[in-house]
């Protein structure tokens, strides 16, 4: 009697198991997944950032495998001012000087965006298993390092992910105390798997892009790119509010057309993203996502956010044309730019016509510096006179042409850097300069890497001469 009673308690336990088993499949809730743009603390800010792509496309792909996916965008119109950090005392001489030739041309060192608190009281609201956050560029490092603390400390049982440019630059830095996960490159197809084998407790090794410690080694995945870029989901703007589509006095959208670029110039990081090869998108795909926007967000003006997106004659000719036979359908009327500038070693005076037809009525533009030798030094692909050509194309057609160059590279002299500025002022183009920075320098000099701050002195460009040039340029703004 008693085995008998012993043996059906054993199979009624085994039973509960299974059932219990079987319960938790069928009630079993996708991994969630925050994500957080950090704010940024810098003497100024441009407005159409506010948009996210990489973010917004990984989070896309996201929902599109099931997973729950909430957004805390700290960029925001807010900003106060905050007292100059130690690191930039060098700059006060500049901001007390009467001498509008050595006068520091910003106001105020500011955050711009949610305050760390707001942040913080939302990560504590948050009930994500995983918090993606971005470190994009260099010098904001340490508002990406202190919204990872927030989360370490509110959250400290969920795992953190970073990626972007910073990150796939230095992710030894990140996995040595910061975060469990870095994704290098692009991340969609990355966050997706990641996600997929943390529910399943699977193996990581084939989660492409990533990087991990494994005990005290750093382990690195296979890096792979996305092969057909059509076929991912457009970026999920629904999480965007309001007022990150304000820009420019109207409502505004950034895309991206392609990927990567096929020249090599020495100054730029993209392949660090995207890979060494350029990767398009088809006119029709791009030509849907415009078409999303502006039936569903109301956006009048469309910013392209390529990092070279006439990389072909014969590709740009067919977009353009795309672009304009959408609005003649549509009966509508757009206003394009291309903010992150345009390439010009494939660009003749037919495909300026085709932009201000299709909608550019500003044409941006990088000579970088008007010397040969400087030029074939940084391996660009086009020469001055081409420059010249297109600006010249573009002002005869009504645009606004914007021309930028660097300022402050290693080699560069007071005189070349005059010999550039007259040339772009014979040209009659609006002067931009960029100040030059290095995101390759040591960690005690991140901060300081960026435009704003006229950090990297040469033998041949003092600060003092950084600052007048640049204020040479500014006065005919």
């Amino acid at each position: 009697m008693r085995s008998g009673f012993l043996l059906r308690a054993s199979i009624l336990f085994m039973l509960v198991i299974v059932l219990v088993k079987i319960t938790s499949i069928i009630f079993h809730s996708a991994m969630k997944a925050c994500f957080i743009n950090p704010p940024i603390q810098d003497f100024y800010y441009t407005s159409i950032r506010r948009q996210p792509l990489g973010l917004l496309y990984i989070m896309s792909s996201l929902e599109s495998a099931g997973f729950e996916v909430s957004f805390i965008n700290s960029h925001s119109l807010k900003k106060h001012a905050i007292p100059l950090p130690e690191e930039f005392s060098y700059l006060v001489k500049y901001m007390k000087s009467s001498d509008p030739a050595l006068s520091f041309p910003f106001r105020h060192y500011s955050h711009f965006g949610l305050s760390f608190a707001e942040i913080g009281q939302r990560i504590k609201r948050s009930d994500a298993d995983i918090f993606f956050i971005p470190s994009l560029f260099t010098p904001y490092y340490q508002e990406t390092d202190r919204v990872i603390a927030m989360v370490r400390e509110e959250r400290p049982e969920a795992f953190i992910v970073v990626g972007g440019y910073h990150a796939s630059l230095y992710p030894e830095y990140y996995l040595r105390d910061c975060a469990d996960f870095v994704i290098q490159g692009e991340g969609e197809e990355g966050a997706v798997a990641l996600l997929r084998c943390l529910e399943a407790d699977a193996d990581l090794s084939q989660v492409q892009n990533l990087i991990r410690r494994d005990g005290r080694r750093i382990v690195r995945n296979e890096r792979r790119v996305v092969a057909d870029i059509d076929r991912l989901p457009h970026p999920a703007r629904r999480f965007l509010a309001p007022r990150d589509f304000k820009a420019y006095r109207t409502r505004a959208a950034s895309i991206i057309t392609s990927r990567g670029c096929p020249n090599r110039c020495t100054f730029c990081t993209s392949r660090v993203i995207w890979g060494p090869e350029r990767r398009e998108r088809s006119v029709d795909s791009v030509l849907a996502e415009i078409r999303e926007c502006v039936e569903s967000l109301g956006v009048t003006m469309i910013n392209f956010e390529d990092d070279n997106i006439f990389a072909s004659e014969s590709r740009a000719a067919a977009l353009l044309e795309g672009l304009a036979a959408y609005q003649r359908q549509a009966g509508t009327r757009l206003d394009l730019t291309a903010m992150n500038g345009v390439s010009l070693e494939e660009i003749g005076e037919g495909i300026v016509k085709l932009m201000r037809r299709a909608g550019f009525r500003e044409l941006n533009i990088s000579l970088m510096s008007r010397s040969p030798e400087l030029q074939e030094k940084h391996a660009r692909p086009f020469d001055s006179a081409q420059f010249a050509r297109i600006a010249r194309a573009g002002q005869s057609l009504g645009m606004n042409v914007r021309a930028y160059f660097i300022l402050g590279l290693p080699g560069q002299t007071r005189d070349e850097v005059r010999d550039t500025i007259e040339f772009l002022k014979r040209l009659g183009v609006s002067i931009f300069p960029s100040v030059y920075y290095n995101v390759n320098a040591p960690q005690s000099r991140w901060k300081m890497q960026r435009s704003s701050a006229f950090y990297n002195e040469t033998a041949e460009l003092s600060r003092d001469d950084l600052v007048r040039l640049f204020n040479e340029c500014r006065m005919s703004w």
